[in-house]
């Protein structure tokens, strides 16, 4: 009895992880506008906005995204992870706001010499395009959907 009990129980706990992670393949997060938002004395602040497409018919709970910038695949910075958690419903679209990445200027000191001379003009013009920069730029994001973590491929923004 205690052995079907078991069978089961197993049974029950491999369908739900099944059923979670298909919808987290399927659920879409987008991201819109990535922007540099901010320039300081300790360096940029960029923010994109943060879409979930959910196409199945099954609710979900997801984390807020971790947004992870990098340059030619090496690590510049990351969002601050939350334990904010969104109910996404079934066929709808949930907009999550924007999300901030600050970059210290230490972590972009292999791009000083290029980016040193295109800071005034961006501040002065108030491009906040991140191409503007001219150097490799590329991020990822992160997040857990009903319990299955998911991380995205990078996808190239300048």
């Amino acid at each position: 009895l205690l052995s079907i009990g078991l069978v089961g129980g197993l049974i029950f706990l491999g369908s739900r992880l099944l059923n979670a992670k298909r919808i987290s393949e399927q659920s879409i997060v987008r991201t819109q506008n990535p922007r540099i938002s901010k320039i300081g004395l300790d360096g940029l602040v960029f923010s994109v906005n943060a879409l979930v497409d959910n196409p199945t018919h099954t609710s979900v709970t997801i984390t807020k995204p971790v947004i992870t910038f990098t340059s030619s695949g090496n690590y510049i910075a990351s969002s601050v992870p939350s334990r904010e958690t969104f109910s996404i419903k079934g066929l709808s679209q949930t907009s999550l706001g924007a999300i901030e990445v600050p970059i210290s200027w230490s972590a972009l000191s292999p791009y000083l010499s290029n980016l040193i001379s295109r800071i005034p003009s961006l501040s002065q013009s108030g491009s906040s395009n991140p191409a503007s920069l001219g150097m490799p730029l590329e991020y990822t994001y992160s997040l857990y959907v009903n319990d299955v973590f998911y991380q995205s491929p990078p996808e190239r923004i300048a």
